[in-house]
């Protein structure tokens, strides 16, 4: 065995350590499950948007359908909030409902990438993003 050979499996070896709570989720779930969950910080959410946005951005670019971008980019946000924070966000006393928390997040995310990789978002996705986004707006007086 060569000495880069040796290398490459020392790497490889130590991915698989790194990445074992990946592989078994429901080890790395239920050891988190018996800490009491806190609600997410307002960096927190942040960072997770930021992460789906990308994630998002990332599939489009690999030619992944939209709705199956968006569907694997709610998915990473949706796990951690709800896995990690019981699906508290800053402020809360109660889990957001999943349902509420898809719309909002998927909001978002399609607004993220509208800014940081807008032809991504096909032209029907956007001009219904910026409809729902003109009806948040308040009234000006």
């Amino acid at each position: 065995m060569s000495k880069y050979s040796v290398i490459r499996h020392s790497l490889a070896a130590a991915a698989l350590l790194i990445t074992a709570p990946l592989l078994c989720p429901s080890t790395a779930l239920a050891q988190a499950s018996k800490v009491k969950t806190t609600p997410a910080t307002a960096m927190e959410v942040n960072t997770y948007g930021v992460m789906s946005i990308a994630t998002f951005c990332e599939a489009r670019a690999q030619k992944i359908d939209f709705n199956k971008s968006l569907a694997v980019a709610l998915a990473g946000q949706l796990h951690v909030i709800y896995g990690k924070h019981g699906g508290l966000l800053p402020g809360s006393t109660k889990p957001l409902p999943e349902k509420q928390f898809l719309n909002n997040a998927g909001f978002m995310i399609v607004g993220g990438a509208l800014k940081f990789c807008p032809k991504s978002v096909p032209s029907a996705e956007k001009a219904r993003f910026e409809k729902a986004a003109a009806s948040l707006k308040p009234a000006k007086k």
